[in-house]
C-alpha cells in the first residue's frame, strides 16, 4: 500500500500502521544506516575521552563494549526478524507488557533519540569552532567548552533544520544518500589511524602509571561517559527502519552483525590505538602521563586532528575536517529519522497524540519529524557540550535495551507458534544475559549522569497519569490530574534541592541535600504516586501499571548503588569492587525474572496474532 499525501491511519489500527510506510530500504542501505549511526561524532572524540579515564586500558573498553553489545544484540536478532516494525524499539514492550511500561520505556528512547541530533551537531561545531576561533562557535564555561550564545547554538538550530529538510524527502532519500556518505566515513577514519601511526610511541602506553593507571574500575567506567556504548548505539537503533526494510526477516539479523558490531570495532580499535601512541604530551599542553588532564588540553576540541597535525600530515587537517563536519552531520540526520519513528510508533500506541502519524506523500511522518526538530532544539541548554552530554545520552539509549530480554521471554510464552526465522537456541538464558549486560552499562556511567538522566525519565509518570491512562478510560481524571499535578511540583522540587540536575563541573551545588534526604524524597514521591493512581484505576489500568512497575523499581536500585558504588561521589564507597557489580548482577537477575512474570498476553499481541492466523489461512488454502 503506498503512501498517500499527509495520509492518516486509523487509530488503533496496530498491525495495519506499518502498511501506509514504503519498504526501501537495501541490506547495504540497512548495514550503512547502522555503520553511520556508529560512526559519527564518537569517532572523533571518544578515543580521548576514553583515554583521559581509562588510559591505554581504554583499547580493552572498546573490546569489552562490542563484547557487552554482542551479547545484547542476539535478543534482538530475534525480535528484529519476528517483527520487523519501525519504531520497533517503543514497540515491543506494548506487546508484552502493556502501556505503562511501553510509555515509560518509549520517554527515555525517546530523550536519546531527541538529544542525539543535536550531540552531532555539537560535535560538529566544537571540530569547527575549535579548529578557527574566529568564528565564535565556543566559549569557556566552568572550564568545559561549551558552544556560544547566540553565534554557536544558532548556527547548531541551523544545521538542526537542514536535518529536517533531508528526512522529510522519505526512507529512501536517507538510505540511499548515507550509503556513499558511509563509504567516505569508513575510509577517513581508517587513513587517519594509518597516519598516527606513523608518529607511534611505544612509551605512551606505560607512561604514567602502567598499562591501566587509573585503575581496572576505569575500564568500566569509560564505556559510558568514555563515549564507547554511544559509539556502539547502532546496534539496535536498526531496527527502528524495520517497517521499511525490503526483506526484514533476512536483512535485519545481518545488518546488525555487520553493520552494528564487526565494522565499528575494528574502526574505534586502531583509531584508539594509533591515538594512544600519538600523542604529544606537549603540543597538547598536559604533563606526560596526565591521562585526566587530556579531558581539558588543548586538544581536547580535536583530538584526532592535532594528533595528525603533530605526526606531521598538516596537509590532511582540510581532510579530516570535512569528515568532522560530515560523519557526524550525517549520524545527526539519521538520528533525526530514528526520532522520528519513535514517537510515530509512540503514536501508535496511543501513547502521543494520532496526528504524529499523518504521513506525508514521499512517506515519511512529517508531524512526528517536525516535532522532533523543535523539541530538539531544547537540547542545546543548559549544557551545550559534547562531553557532558555523552554519558546521560547514552544511558538513555541502553535503557531501551534492557527491554530485549524480558519481550523475547515474554514473546517465547504468549506467542510460541509464531514464525521465527531466527530461533535463539538457549533463549532463556540470552535474553537474561543480555538484560544483566545491559543494566551493568547502565550502572558503569556513575552516578552524575544517572541521576540527571533519571530525574527526566521520571517525568513520564505524571504525563502517563494526566494523559494516556485518562484518555483510555483507566483512571479518573480528576484525581489522576491532581496526583500528577503534585508529582510534578515535588520532583522538581526535590530536583532542584538535590542539587545535583544540569551541574557542569560534575559536583554537587553547595547547600544541596544530603543523600540519606535526597534519596527518601525520591522514593517516597514515586512511591505515592503509583499507590495513588494505582488506587484510582480501573482493573485494566492496574493491570497496565503491574506490568511496569518492576522497571521503576529496578532504576531506583541501580541509582542506591550507583551513589554508594565505586562509580560514585563517595571518597570511600560503601559499596567498593567486587561488592557492587556483585551486587548490581544479583539485583538484575531478580528483576529479569520480575519483569518475565509481569509480562503476558495483550490486544496490540492479538491483533498481530490474529493477522498472522489470516495469513497461515489464506496460504493453505491458494
Amino acid at each position: 500500500m503506498s503512501a498517500t499525501p499527509d495520509a492518516l491511519p486509523v487509530e488503533g489500527a496496530y498491525e495495519a500502521s506499518d502498511a501506509h510506510l514504503k519498504q526501501q530500504i537495501s541490506l547495504f542501505g540497512l548495514i550503512a544506516l547502522a555503520v553511520s549511526v556508529q560512526v559519527g561524532s564518537g569517532w572523533l572524540l571518544a578515543t580521548l575521552a576514553a583515554a583521559s579515564i581509562a588510559g591505554p586500558a581504554s583499547i580493552l573498553t572498546w573490546v569489552l563494549g562490542a563484547v557487552f553489545f554482542g551479547i545484547i544484540g542476539v535478543t534482538w536478532m530475534e525480535l528484529g526478524a519476528m517483527l520487523p516494525r519501525s519504531g520497533a524499539g517503543v514497540r515491543y514492550p506494548r506487546l508484552t507488557h502493556g502501556a505503562f511500561l511501553s510509555w515509560f520505556n518509549g520517554w527515555g528512547y525517546l530523550i536519546a533519540a531527541l538529544a542525539l541530533p543535536v550531540i552531532e551537531v555539537q560535535a560538529v561545531l566544537t571540530y569547527l569552532g575549535g579548529n578557527w576561533p574566529g568564528l565564535g562557535f565556543l566559549e569557556e564555561r566552568a572550564g568545559i567548552t561549551v558552544l556560544s550564545w547566540p553565534t554557536g547554538i544558532l548556527v547548531g538550530f541551523v544545521l538542526l533544520f537542514v536535518f529536517f529538510l533531508l528526512n522529510s524527502f522519505g526512507a529512501k532519500l536517507l538510505s540511499e544518500s548515507n550509503k556513499y556518505v558511509t563509504i567516505w566515513k569508513i575510509v577517513i577514519p581508517l587513513v587517519t589511524a594509518g597516519l598516527m601511526f606513523t608518529a607511534f610511541s611505544s612509551a605512551n602506553f606505560t607512561i604514567g602509571g602502567g598499562f591501566a593507571p587509573l585503575g581496572g574500575g576505569a575500564v568500566f567506567g569509560a564505556l559510558a561517559s568514555g563515549g564507547i556504548v554511544f559509539a556502539y548505539s547502532g546496534l539496535r537503533q536498526i531496527l527502528d527502519f524495520g517497517g521499511e526494510v525490503v526483506n526484514p526477516q533476512r536483512n535485519i539479523p545481518i545488518a546488525i552483525v555487520v553493520g552494528g558490531l564487526i565494522v565499528p570495532l575494528v574502526i574505534y580499535i586502531l583509531l584508539q590505538i594509533g591515538f594512544l601512541g600519538a600523542i604529544d604530551w606537549a603540543a597538547a599542553g598536559v604533563e606526560p602521563g596526565d591521562w585526566t588532564g587530556l579531558l581539558g588540553s588543548d586538544w581536547a576540541s580535536a583530538p584526532l586532528l592535532n594528533a595528525v597535525v603533530a605526526a606531521g600530515f598538516t596537509w590532511f587537517s582540510i581532510v579530516l575536517l570535512s569528515d568532522a563536519a560530515l560523519s557526524p552531520a550525517a549520524t545527526g540526520w539519521v538520528w533525526l529519522g530514528i526520532g522520528t519513528r519513535t514517537v510515530y510508533s509512540m503514536s501508535v500506541n496511543k501513547e502521543v497524540p494520532a496526528v504524529f502519524q499523518r504521513i506525508n506523500r514521499h512517506g515519511t511522518p512529517i508531524m512526528a519529524l517536525l516535532g522532533c526538530t523543535l523539541a530538539g532544539l531544547l537540547f542545546f541548554f543548559p549544557a551545550p557540550s559534547w562531553y557532558l552530554f555523552v554519558g546521560m545520552v547514552s544511558i538513555a539509549l541502553t535503557l531501551s535495551y534492557v527491554m530485549g530480554g524480558p519481550v523475547l521471554a515474554v514473546l517465547r510464552r504468549t506467542a510460541p507458534d509464531f514464525p521465527r526465522p531466527v530461533r535463539l537456541k538457549g533463549a532463556f538464558f540470552w535474553a537474561l544475559a543480555g538484560y544483566v549486560a545491559s543494566l551493568l552499562l547502565i550502572y558503569f556511567a556513575g552516578w552524575v549522569p544517572l541521576i540527571n538522566l533519571f530525574t527526566i525519565v521520571f517525568f513520564a509518570l505524571p504525563i502517563y497519569g494526566a494523559y494516556s491512562s485518562v484518555r483510555e478510560g483507566w483512571s479518573r481524571p480528576g484525581p489522576s490530574w491532581l496526583l500528577s499535578a503534585a508529582f510534578t511540583i515535588a520532583w522538581v522540587v526535590t530536583a532542584v534541592g538535590g542539587g545535583w540536575l544540569a551541574t557542569l563541573d560534575q559536583e554537587q551545588r553547595e547547600g544541596g541535600w544530603g543523600f540519606p534526604v535526597y534519596f527518601t524524597a525520591i522514593l517516597l514521591i514515586v512511591a505515592l504516586f503509583l499507590a495513588g493512581l494505582f488506587a484510582v484505576s480501573t482493573d485494566v489500568g492496574r493491570r497496565h501499571i503491574n506490568g511496569g512497575t518492576w522497571l521503576v523499581a529496578t532504576i531506583l536500585a541501580v541509582l542506591l548503588i550507583a551513589h554508594l558504588g565505586q562509580f560514585g561521589p563517595m571518597e570511600d564507597p560503601l559499596l567498593d569492587n567486587p561488592v557492587d557489580l556483585v551486587l548490581m548482577v544479583l539485583v538484575a537477575i531478580g528483576s529479569f525474572l520480575w519483569s518475565v512474570r509481569a509480562g503476558g498476553p495483550t490486544e496490540e499481541l492479538g491483533e498481530i496474532l490474529a493477522a498472522q492466523a489470516e495469513r497461515d489461512r489464506a496460504r493453505a488454502m491458494g
